[in-house]
């Protein structure tokens, strides 16, 4: 077999691998597919399982998942128009749209839309487009946010960022990075980690996950 013979061959197994392979992330936001009728129970739990998938994938610390470990939703809220909530605790969002939380603490965020909340804390984000969070970590612990978009926060402590188009944080203090090569700070440092792909499209040829470096104050 000749070289370049060889090299079809490559490029073909690795796509059909790829094509074949299950990205949480994605299955995270397909759950906003599920028919209205769909068991809320086995929502929360797919949207757990899928938690505890990404946690082991991003080899955080054992005191990292039993903080995250505890949030438990009680219930769900659903809507596949734009949604804008005042507060919410222990529960559970899946969105099919944008969505705007006033506070959102010890919840399971998955938005196919942009996300936006304004005072954050202990959240499981899972996002389909950009984030904007002006503080996170002000609520008690600080979020996993993940976005196939941008992330911006303005005030981040104790933040576990996976943003595939990159972030901007005004002020980040022990805040880490997971396959986010664009990142910015106004003040402090973010040091990136490559893991594996949580979505799809990071597979593609042009993504590129290696690090640039990281802007520091």
């Amino acid at each position: 077999m000749n070289h370049t013979s060889r090299t079809i061959v490559a490029v073909f197994t690795l796509a059909l691998v790829s094509a074949c392979s299950t990205y949480t992330g994605d299955s995270l936001l397909r759950l906003s597919e599920q028919p209205s009728n769909y068991n809320q129970n086995r929502i929360i739990s797919k949207a757990k399982d899928g938690v505890t998938d990404i946690l082991d994938s991003l080899g955080v610390s054992d005191e990292t998942k039993t903080s995250f470990a505890k949030i438990a939703p009680k219930n769900i809220i659903r809507d596949s128009e734009p949604l804008k909530l005042t507060h919410i605790d222990n529960q559970l969002v899946v969105a099919g749209g944008d969505t705007n939380i006033a506070f959102a603490t010890n919840s399971i965020i998955i938005s196919t839309g942009a996300l936006h909340i304004s005072r954050s804390g202990n959240n499981i984000v899972v996002c389909g487009s950009d984030v904007d969070i002006s503080h996170d970590g002000s609520l008690g612990n600080g979020s996993l946010v993940i976005s196939k978009g941008k992330t911006k926060i303005g005030h981040a402590k104790n933040t576990l960022i996976y943003a595939i188009n990159g972030v901007e944080i005004s002020h980040a203090r022990n805040v880490r990075a997971f396959n986010t090569r664009e990142r910015k700070t106004s003040w402090g440092h973010i040091n990136n980690n490559l893991v594996k792909p949580l979505f799809h499209e990071e597979t593609a040829p042009n993504k590129s996950l290696q690090p640039t470096g990281s802007a520091g104050g």
